[in-house]
């Protein structure tokens, strides 16, 4: 069996002594940059992995941290918890992953579970909380991309701008010339969601539309089946008069694509249609779609540092941090125009 690797054989490869090293590896200080890049570039070469338990021993609580994840098939949320996972492993710690299926009562059991499993820290993937009944609210705590339920003290909000994304969004509709402009969309209970729209409405304020051309379809799920369904019975009973579409997620964006095609309605000389999320399938569909790109590895690295900051009582209470989006143009709304971005 291959012996394992220990701190004191990376100080010794290092040059440096076993304090230097954990000063390196805890980010206490006292060193060089070319100490901690040459400490960090061993450790990476050698695979080192601390001992979790006897490190949550000295500092007594255990390096444990739960990860709850409403659906971990959305490629989004999984990228995200790559993100995390990456991170926190960097600073010593160890993920428990949980999948919820978009069910509050899971979320809630999951975040008891979680809590028995005696973590130091939580994060929420959009959460669907709506109260505190759970036995670790006083967890530091990180939600992404939702608010919390509101009685929740010690946590942080990072998102990305989805009022931003939004706007992005519909005012590339209004560029390509849409003048009728669909939001398909989750309920407004969801901040993200309900952050899509108001950027929606700001971009056709902007463009002197009134309250008559807001036009807004809410969805109960929302996956590509759903959305599909959706706009086969708008087209099938003549409903459907709309020259721009916004999804606000690719597999809405992906499902309107599908039953528009099955229509022979043309994308984009008859309809446009922007996505949300930049998941990898959209520049590879028949017709590459126009979305919103999420800062993942910002978002991933943000939600580390705030989570380790509130587990080493470091931070303020209820911060929220959000990312810059920006567009992706292509084919959807563009057609042989656009840019080929992969």
């Amino acid at each position: 069996m291959k012996k394992s690797v220990s701190i004191k054989d990376i100080a010794r490869e290092s040059g440096v002594s076993i304090a230097t090293v954990s000063r390196v590896m805890n980010k206490t200080g006292r060193y060089s940059k070319e100490t901690e890049d040459k400490v960090l570039s061993i450790i990476e070469d050698r695979n080192y992995v601390p001992n979790q338990i006897a490190k949550g021993l000295r500092v007594q609580k255990m390096m444990n941290v739960g990860i709850i994840v409403p659906d971990i098939t959305n490629e989004f949320f999984v990228k995200v918890v790559s993100e995390l996972e990456k991170n926190l492993f960097r600073e010593g710690y160890q993920t428990f992953l949980c999948n919820t299926n978009e069910s509050d009562e899971n979320e809630k059991k999951r975040a008891q579970m979680m809590t028995m499993q005696n973590v130091c820290g939580l994060v929420f993937l959009s959460s669907r909380m709506t109260d505190s009944e759970y036995d670790g609210n006083d967890l530091p705590t990180v939600f992404i991309e939702r608010f919390p339920f509101e009685s929740q003290e010690n946590f942080s909000l990072v998102s990305s701008d989805n009022v931003q994304g939004g706007y992005l969004a519909t005012r590339e509709l209004l560029e390509q010339g849409c003048r009728k402009i669909l939001l398909l969309t989750g309920h407004d209970h969801v901040s993200g969601y309900q952050d899509r729209r108001r950027g929606y409405v700001q971009a056709l304020r902007e463009a002197g539309m009134g309250e008559e051309d807001i036009h807004v379809r809410y969805l109960e799920c929302l996956h590509y089946q759903d959305a599909h369904d959706a706009m086969m019975a708008m087209l099938d009973s003549g409903e459907f008069d709309y020259d721009g579409i916004f999804a606000a997620s690719d597999w809405l964006a992906i499902g309107c694509c599908r039953a528009l095609e099955e229509h022979g309605i043309a994308i984009p000389d008859q309809v446009k249609l922007v996505g949300y999320d930049d998941i990898s399938i959209t520049a590879f569909n028949t017709v590459p779609i126009t979305t919103i790109h999420q800062r993942v590895d910002e978002i991933g690295r943000l939600a580390t540092e705030q989570l380790l900051r509130a587990i080493n009582g470091e931070k303020e209470t209820k911060q929220v941090i959000r990312v810059p989006v920006y567009l992706i143009p292509r084919a959807s709304t563009r057609g042989d125009k656009a840019t080929k971005y992969i």
